[in-house]
């Protein structure tokens, strides 16, 4: 009988061990599983924020194209590009054009993961998938194919 109560002893205590092991980890693993997801689709609380930008200039004439950011959510700890341009695309995407279109990515320093986003034809802006942010940094860059030439942009990680 006290071998039966030793043996339930220990198994309960190495059930309560693993789960405060699990509940140690959730965070980081729970942000793992919005990789790849839609900001826009997910609810996680928190606050999203602009954590760095970089302004988006003509090669050429100098005048302003639009800006780059990189987005943060607290809640999911997540991190995803928006390129905002300050005109509407019309000229861009197809071969007579000459002129690729716009686009922003995201990429995770760690492992290089990477989500892209292309600004479709008669919009002005576009965003990116989410990447895991927990514990790791991540930076957004932006590219522009205009009359004076192509701009690329990266922000700052975060």
């Amino acid at each position: 009988m006290r071998n039966l109560l030793r043996r339930t002893a220990q198994a309960g205590t190495a059930l309560l061990l693993a789960a405060g092991a699990l509940s140690l980890t959730g965070g980081s693993a729970q942000a793992a599983t919005y990789d790849g997801n839609d900001p826009a689709s997910t609810s996680c609380g928190g606050t999203t924020s602009t954590v760095r930008s970089a302004a988006m200039y003509d090669p050429t004439f100098g005048t302003h194209l639009g800006t780059i950011e990189l987005r943060y959510n607290s809640g999911c700890r997540t991190a995803w590009a928006r390129v905002s341009l300050d005109y509407a695309q019309f000229n861009c995407g197809n071969a007579s054009a000459g002129k690729a279109c716009a686009q922003a990515k995201v990429v995770r320093n760690s492992d290089g993961r990477s989500y892209s986003c292309t600004v479709a034809v008669g919009s002005s802006s576009c965003y990116t998938r989410m990447v895991n942010d927990a514990g790791v940094s991540s930076y957004a860059e932006g590219f522009a194919d205009v009359a004076g030439g192509i701009t690329y942009v990266r922000t700052g990680s975060y």
